[in-house]
């Protein structure tokens, strides 16, 4: 699915409705309908106090056709205009016109001296005040009614995009409604999962309110959305008679003395991803821990110095059997001793199998000799880095803030640079690739922020790969079932956080449901 910006959002409208006859109240009908639909199910409380903040432009005309649809599921919603009724848009107007005559409608309009009182009671809010088109600090009285939901509701439910976020760019200039849920309409957009616009969006979906297909097929993408349809059109199939070895030989360079359970993990998400065979290269004085821990796994033990971590002697035995190999997990749990450094190099340089490096293998290449050996390297490579990793990598005078406001354009021009596949880890993780084109993933749950998370993805990545996915496939796939697998996990336990071992858990769960 596409993900646009704002602007080509409503080019699309134009369109549609200058070019292709859809009239624009249909449009708002359409949007308005699927709102209160969508709005039903995230509640599912007709009895709860909802309160409809509808702007003078068009965002509002949705709310006040959502109203006139939650009165039809058994809601008693209340109406608060930003502006009088002659203020509003032309096709505001109409369905304010539509909704105050019914029995049952509700509205006032906006006055500072009333204070909070149509806050009271903590309802439920409906934020359709600001559009697509906003941008810059909120003015009054909308800057007011934000500060005023973020600090009453009980929550918040977005309509096409949460007020006070730039739709062009997810920068947030002030305030901004704080969403549990946002619908939107037609296609995404950058807003919705760029810093800071992510934090205010909540959980997102879309809804098709009619807009031409072939409008929106023409439309010039900022990226493209992995979704559950998407994730099931690249997840690998098996007939019945497929055997291991078609499943993918994986081998995972991982762990030391200090980190053994990064080495475990990884090598135990690329069994329950679907590795036919795992084999995970350790320190050997590592190996009886691992045999013990993962039955499963084949191990190659491996020359190690006094700290437990990889020798550069090791290195000549893993190029031996990778041999036998379809891919390659590097870096989990590694350390940063110089032999270890030496060992990445070597792998990266001396290899043709596809490999994904995370962790500290990307410490041991985030300078200008290991940025020189990635360039050259002719095989398929995936670079998992967080934020401050993807910064190293960089090797340029670049800081976090920057980071945030230019993810996508930085992660597209270092793939292109590098000729690799970069997934930027974050609350939105964007996948480059050498081609230019970004892949955003918005699978996941604020409980899955704990150590061991990039161990698990690794594997994941390993295992794609060894399947015959392409690089930037491989990691969006493994993406998506990463983060759905912590939301099956967060639903499961309900704690606040979840466990890289429930996440590898819980993988299942995904693959069952992409069938």
């Amino acid at each position: 699915m596409k993900i646009v910006t704002g602007q080509v959002m409503a080019e699309v409208d134009r369109i549609s409705i200058q070019d292709r006859g859809i009239p624009s109240l249909s449009l708002m009908e359409s949007a308005g309908r699927a709102t209160a639909r969508h709005f039903h199910r995230c509640c599912g409380d007709p009895s709860a106090r909802v309160l409809i903040l509808c702007g003078k432009g068009n965002n509002g005309g949705d709310g006040l056709v959502a109203a006139r649809n939650l009165l039809g599921f058994g809601y008693r919603p209340r109406v608060l205009l930003t502006h009088s009724p002659e203020e509003l848009s032309e096709d505001s107007r109409i369905n304010f016109e539509r909704y105050r005559c019914l029995p049952l409608s509700r509205w006032s309009v906006w006055d500072p001296e009333q204070g909070d009182e149509v806050f009271e009671g903590n309802p439920v809010v409906l934020d359709s005040l600001l559009g697509t088109g906003a941008k810059g600090e909120p003015r009054s009285p909308y800057g007011d009614l934000i500060e005023r939901a973020n600090d009453c509701a009980s929550w918040c439910f977005g309509v096409d995009i949460a007020s006070g976020i730039n739709s062009d760019t997810g920068e947030v200039a002030g305030e901004a409604v704080g969403c549990r849920s946002t619908l939107t309409f037609g296609l995404p957009m950058v807003g919705h999962f760029r810093w800071d616009g992510i934090d205010y969006t909540g959980t997102l979906s879309v809804a098709d309110i009619g807009f031409p297909k072939d409008v929106t097929d023409r439309v010039e993408a900022e990226a493209e959305l992995i979704t559950q349809e998407w994730a099931r059109e690249n997840l690998p199939r098996y007939t019945r008679s497929v055997h291991k070895g078609d499943r993918g030989r994986v081998l995972i360079v991982a762990g030391s003395a200090a980190m053994l359970g990064a080495a475990v993990l990884c090598s135990r998400a690329a069994i329950r991803t679907g590795a036919g065979l795992t084999t995970l290269a350790i320190p050997k004085s590592l190996n009886a821990s691992v045999k013990g821990i993962l039955p499963e796994v084949m191990t190659l033990p491996l020359p190690e110095n006094d700290n437990g971590e990889f020798s550069e002697e090791a290195l000549k035995k893993i190029l031996s059997f990778a041999d036998s190999m379809d891919s390659i997990g590097v870096g989990p749990g590694l350390g940063r001793s110089e032999g270890v450094r030496s060992l990445v190099r070597g792998l990266v340089a001396k290899t043709d199998l596809p490999m994904v490096v995370d962790a500290d293998g990307l410490f041991a290449l985030s300078d200008e000799e290991g940025r020189k050996i990635l360039k050259e390297r002719t095989a398929e490579t995936v670079l998992t880095p967080h934020p401050g990793e993807f910064l190293r990598l960089c090797g340029e005078n670049l800081g976090m803030e920057d980071l945030k406001k230019e993810s996508w354009e930085r992660c597209r021009a270092l793939s292109k640079e590098l000729e690799v596949s970069i997934l930027l880890k974050g609350p939105a993780t964007a996948i480059g690739s050498p081609d230019g084109r970004i892949l955003i993933n918005r699978s996941g749950h604020p409980a899955m922020s704990q150590g061991g998370m990039g161990d698990i993805l690794t594997g994941m990545v390993a295992t794609f790969l060894g399947e015959g996915l392409i690089p930037q496939e491989a990691a969006g796939l493994a993406a998506y079932v990463h983060g759905r697998a912590a939301e099956w996990a967060y639903c499961e336990t309900g704690s606040r956080t979840v466990s890289a071992s429930e996440v590898a858990d819980s993988l299942s769960k995904v693959f069952r449901e992409l069938g």
